[in-house]
Formats: C-alpha cells, sequence, structure tokens
C-alpha cells in the first residue's frame, strides 16, 4: 500500500469525523500496488448512516479538509451502494480489490 502513516491516521480520523463513526474505509487501485509509481488515492467509503441526499455535501467537506491535512493529492471517494441500490461495476471493483484501511 503506497500510503504514509501521516496519510493514513488522516485518512481515518477525518472519515469518522466527517462521515460518521461507522464508517469503513478501503484503498483500491493503483495506490494499492507498492510495485506502481503515482496515481490518485481511491477510496471506497462503507456504512453511511447518512441518508444519501446527505453524501455529497459529506464528500465535499470531506475531500477539502483531507486534502488540507496531507496537502494537494488526486482523491476519488465513491461510496458503496445505498440499501435497495444496485451495485456499480466500480463499486463491486472497490469492494473485491479493496484494503481496510
Amino acid at each position: 500500500m503506497r500510503l504514509t502513516q501521516h496519510q493514513i491516521n488522516s485518512i481515518k480520523s477525518l472519515a469518522t469525523e466527517t462521515l460518521g463513526q461507522g464508517v469503513c474505509l478501503y484503498l483500491f487501485g493503483s495506490r494499492t500496488d507498492d510495485a506502481r509509481r503515482g496515481g490518485d488515492i481511491d477510496l471506497l467509503v462503507v456504512g453511511m448512516e447518512a441518508p444519501a441526499d446527505h453524501w455529497p455535501m459529506l464528500k465535499a467537506v470531506f475531500l477539502a479538509r483531507l486534502k488540507q491535512q496531507i496537502g494537494e493529492q488526486r482523491i476519488d471517494l465513491i461510496f458503496a451502494p445505498d440499501a435497495g441500490e444496485a451495485e456499480l461495476p466500480i463499486q463491486r471493483i472497490a469492494r473485491e480489490t479493496g484494503i481496510p484501511l
């Protein structure tokens, strides 16, 4: 996994503060491969308790605060499907290949 301990700690603490106590985060994509270089930070959020219509605002707050803590990075944040919604292919890939933080 190509994240520093500072990045991991920042991601986890801000997720709890911003997205809720029950969320779990998974890193997926190129940053899971130690042999690769570069790439954005791809995160899957599971266990959102807030209503889905609040997710875009929570995402914006989380990303803004995270970039303040770890510096300017390309970060993609996706959410697991809400109850009753179909899983999109990117959500399935993230769930199947992601590494829990």
